[in-house]
């Protein structure tokens, strides 16, 4: 990173934990320039989405705890995780994550592999 502030003025404060094996977890936004942090890989913990059946915007989870459903969103290239949250805004529903994946809330928790499904 540059050095600026991690904490943009219309988003969630960046948070990055480093583990003793040098994973690094955390929450960020779309402002983090992830290549400035060496090679990469992403495991996602949640996506945000349209559903159109609902007609809603939708926190999923990213790894269902169904094996059927992790095959299924493997040959489909869609998350079929569990929906966490919905929301009638798409802002709403980013709000909702990182109040839920947030420093001490349980997706935190989740996230840093202390309940996992």
């Amino acid at each position: 990173m540059n050095g600026a502030s991690a904490k943009r003025p219309d988003g969630p404060e960046t948070t990055l934990e480093i583990a003793p094996d040098g994973r690094i977890r955390g929450l960020w936004s779309d402002m983090l320039v992830l290549p400035q942090l060496g090679r990469c890989t992403v495991q996602r913990v949640s996506y945000v989405e349209f559903s159109m059946r609902r007609q809603c915007w939708c926190v999923r989870e990213a790894r269902p705890a169904s094996w059927l459903r992790r095959l299924l969103q493997a040959l489909f290239g869609r998350p079929l995780g569990r929906t966490l949250h919905a929301a009638p805004s798409r802002e709403q529903a980013l709000r909702w994550e990182v109040r839920h994946f947030g420093p001490g809330r349980p997706g935190w928790q989740r996230l840093n592999g202390r309940r996992r499904p």
